[in-house]
C-alpha cells in the first residue's frame, strides 16, 4: 500500500549530512577524495542542487557501508513526491488514460 504524506521526503543531501556528515564528523572533500569524485560533484548532491546518479549511488555505498538502493530509494522517494504533490503537475494535464485500473493492473 502507497503512503500518502503531505510532507517531503528527507532528501539524499539530508540523509547525507544528518546521517553521516554531521554524527561521524566527516568533511565533504574526505568523502568525495574516499569515493573518487571532485568535491563539487558530492557538494551539489548534498545541497540538492544535484540528482543523484546510479554510479554515485554506488560510491556512496562503498564509502559508507551501506548499498545502491538505500541511496536510490531516497532518491526515488523525493522525485515521485515532487511529481505528486506539483514538480510536474501541468505536464500531467495533458496525459490521457488508455488503461483503466483494474485491482491486478494496481498491484504491478
Amino acid at each position: 500500500m502507497m503512503r500518502n504524506t503531505k510532507r517531503r521526503p528527507a532528501t539524499v543531501g539530508e540523509i547525507l549530512v544528518s546521517e553521516f556528515l554531521a554524527p561521524l564528523d566527516i568533511e565533504i572533500n574526505v568523502l568525495a577524495e574516499a569515493m573518487g569524485v571532485h568535491r563539487n560533484t558530492l557538494s551539489r548532491i548534498v545541497h540538492d542542487k544535484g540528482s543523484l546518479t546510479v554510479p554515485m549511488a554506488i560510491k556512496l555505498a562503498a564509502a559508507l557501508g551501506n548499498t545502491a538502493e538505500f541511496w536510490l530509494n531516497i532518491q526515488h522517494a523525493v522525485e515521485l513526491w515532487d511529481v505528486r504533490n506539483h514538480a510536474y503537475q501541468t505536464e500531467l494535464l495533458d496525459v490521457k488514460q488508455i488503461v483503466k485500473p483494474s485491482s491486478t493492473t494496481a498491484m504491478h
